[in-house]
């Protein structure tokens, strides 16, 4: 099922990019924290990044995190979808914020639960010959249906750690 989630996610990505471009895939990683005095846990992922224009871009990311529970331990992993504003500034320097809607898999006790979410983040990237690396804070709502959120807050390396494709 995991599987099957990373490859429709960044099949879709890379349809939905067939216009022409650049898609940038990058490995993520971050400390995630649930709420409701339950201690943060580690967040991977990975995530494609597709610029729309000069300053708009398409991302998709899939991230999963374990963490403990009074109740036991629960998996979480969100695939994301979203629509992120920059601005690069004197081509070292490029903030950013953005927003989009994502499919929250909660794995707890045997049962999995699937719901549909939205999140926003900000962020700074840092550009140095070839390599960015940046930090990104992520504001989590994983079930629009309840007002419970969660966030996260993520470092990401691309270059060395990334692959870029012309479309």
């Amino acid at each position: 099922m995991k599987k099957a989630l990373v490859i429709a996610v960044l099949f879709g990505l890379v349809i939905g990019a067939a216009g022409a471009g650049t898609l940038n895939i990058s490995g993520r990683a971050g400390m995630y924290n649930p709420g409701s005095g339950i201690s943060s846990s580690m967040m991977y992922g990975v995530a494609a990044n597709y610029d729309l224009t000069q300053n708009l871009a398409l991302r998709g990311a899939l991230d999963t995190t374990s963490y403990n529970t009074p109740a036991g331990t629960v998996t979480y992993m969100p695939a994301t979808v979203d629509l992120i504003f920059s601005q690069n500034i004197g081509g070292i320097l490029t903030p950013y914020a953005g927003a989009g809607l994502g499919y929250n898999s909660v794995t707890a006790g045997g049962t999995t639960n699937s719901t549909t979410g939205y999140q926003a983040e900000v962020g700074v990237r840092f550009s140095f010959s070839g390599l960015s690396a940046g930090v990104e804070y992520r504001y989590l709502v994983p079930d629009a249906s309840k007002s419970t959120s969660t966030s996260s807050s993520n470092a990401y390396i691309e270059g060395g750690f990334s692959q870029s494709f012309n479309l």
